[in-house]
């Protein structure tokens, strides 16, 4: 007779513990008394057992289907380890039994005898009961420690647990600083108004504020967060929709939480006008200097032609109606362009110093692979022989459990540990090269760029735009924050890591990749934008 085992556990503790070698051994202790042949053994680390496309649960059940008639039994230790749900353990064993494969549990008395199957009945139903009891036990948990004013899941992103992971939390979550003032400045820059959550994403980008993943953040998780009560100190009921006082240090006053939500809810979904034209290259750049609202584009007609004007149209602000020529806009934003190119020796100093970093990231990520993978492959023949020493008898199950629990937390930390050291060096060194002479000609690069590359250009530098009259006080893209950072510290040397480190990477390839679609489509004859671009 041939038969499979089938084991699971639900949780990371019992992974680590004696569950899963406790279930496989008496499996297997079975299958010796009954002369049962074990074909293969499938075991689901930390499945829920709510569900039953678990994924070994699918492989065992395609191995009956291929293997049909070779099959007769498959073990498993307890009924509540095949399923905790009625309705999941029957149809998976009707499933099976059409295979020719009938479900043996090693510790209980069932059998396809009538009291056999009443038993088997009883267990998968007190197996459903008891998961449920768990269920409303953990939800009612929960819904204390928000009635305590302890938010019970992993906090936000702006905030750290004082609790570490697997325990149960016992104090209210703290600010992680600097994020945490970070993301509080841009709460207080949406609230004015004047900018989009377009304009945030870009801001927070500049800000080096990324995801607990390192990513940029998604226009879904800025109107998570913009929409999240927790910033202002509430703790929402997801089950009942009752609110909670929280404990924790509230981001921004339930006022200003307020504020946002009707400008949130207030933007308007249609599409803005923005025809494009040659005399307002700025529009949708330049702000109020006031109310830092974006200044529209107009005519004066004056006695032999039009002039064109920037304005703002804010009806809160004092200076609605008061027009800016756009010569003086124009004249403003090329100065100050001239003034923050970098010189093409400063671009060339920071590109040697971005690869020597790039080069040591490199080496130092391949040496610590080299390490891991050692002394991973070290811990596993470790306990592969612990394992070997538990079966033969030379240790019992305290001393088992102890070395293996050792072994494992040291295989985690190490595991966990490993970063991606591919920095692509070459793809670096190309896309440094094709922006160098461009940005140190920056105003030049920005005349002769056509009018649809204008504005991804000028992003890259102004990530929300400038107020006129005050550019100087603007925020400035990632990479150029770095030139300025360079060009004024009196060492040769700026720190680039984590962070910082990869958005000013995404910056480079974005203005690389601006070159080289404006070349894609390029006049040949137009020998003199080439030359700028190119160098």
């Amino acid at each position: 007779m041939n038969g499979i085992i089938y084991g699971r556990v639900s949780s990371k503790e019992q992974t680590e513990g004696t569950s899963l070698e406790s279930q496989e051994l008496a499996c297997r202790e079975y299958a010796r008394e009954k002369n049962i042949t074990i074909l293969k053994t499938f075991i689901e680390r930390g499945e829920s057992a709510k569900f039953a496309d678990r994924t070994q649960l699918l492989e065992l059940i395609e191995f009956c289907r291929q293997n049909k008639g070779r099959i007769q039994v498959l073990l498993v230790w307890k009924v509540d380890r095949f399923a905790r749900n009625v309705a999941d353990h029957f149809n998976v064993k009707a499933t099976l039994t059409k295979y020719g494969v009938r479900i043996v549990s090693v510790t209980e008395p069932i059998d396809t005898k009538p009291e056999g199957k009443l038993m088997e009945t009883i267990l998968a139903g007190f197996a459903q009961f008891d998961n449920d009891i768990r269920a409303m036990r953990t939800v009612q948990g929960m819904k204390r420690k928000l009635q305590e004013g302890i938010f019970p899941w992993k906090p936000p992103l702006g905030y750290k647990s004082m609790t570490t992971s697997g325990e149960k939390k016992t104090e209210r979550d703290r600010p992680d600083h600097p994020l945490f003032g970070l993301l509080q400045k841009i709460w207080q820059e949406f609230g004015t108004g004047a900018y989009t959550k377009a304009d945030v994403q870009r801001l927070m980008n500049s800000r080096g504020i990324v995801t607990r993943k390192g990513r940029s953040i998604s226009a879904q998780s800025l109107d998570n967060l913009f929409r999240n009560p927790y910033y202002a100190g509430v703790l929402a009921d997801p089950w009942s929709g009752e609110e909670y006082e929280g404990k924790h240090i509230p981001m921004v006053s339930r006022e200003e939480f307020a504020k946002i939500q009707q400008i949130v809810g207030g933007r308007n979904r249609s599409i803005p006008h923005q025809k494009t034209r040659p005399e307002f290259p700025l529009r949708g750049l330049v702000r109020c200097g006031n109310c830092l609202r974006h200044l529209t584009g107009s005519f004066c007609r004056g006695r032999s032609r039009r002039y064109p004007y920037y304005n703002c149209h804010s009806k809160s602000c004092p200076r609605r109606g008061k027009s800016l020529s756009a010569s003086t806009v124009h004249d403003e934003f090329e100065t100050f362009l001239t003034e923050i190119a970098p010189k093409e020796e400063l671009t060339e100093k920071l590109g040697q110093m971005i690869l020597c970093t790039a080069e040591k990231r490199e080496e130092w990520a391949k040496a610590k692979k080299a390490r891991t993978e050692a002394t991973v492959g070290r811990l596993n023949r470790e306990l592969q022989e612990l394992i070997r020493m538990r079966t033969q008898g030379l240790i019992n199950d305290d001393e088992f459990l102890a070395q293996k629990t050792i072994l494992l937390e040291q295989r985690h930390a190490i595991e966990g540990s490993v970063e991606n050291g591919n920095s692509r060096l070459g793809e670096i060194k190309k896309r440094l090269s094709e922006i160098t002479q461009p940005l140190s000609q920056l105003s030049e690069t920005w005349k002769i760029l056509p009018e649809a590359f204008r504005p991804r250009f000028q992003r890259l530098i102004l990530p929300v735009g400038f107020p006129a009259g005050k550019i100087g006080t603007a925020e400035l893209g990632l990479l150029f924050k770095a030139f300025g950072q360079f060009a004024n510290s009196n060492s040769s040397a700026v720190a680039l890591k984590g962070k910082n480190w990869n958005h000013i990477l995404i910056e480079i390839t974005e203005f690389s990749d601006l070159l080289r679609a404006y070349h894609a489509q390029e006049d040949p004859s137009r020998e003199t934008i080439r030359t700028i671009s190119t160098g």
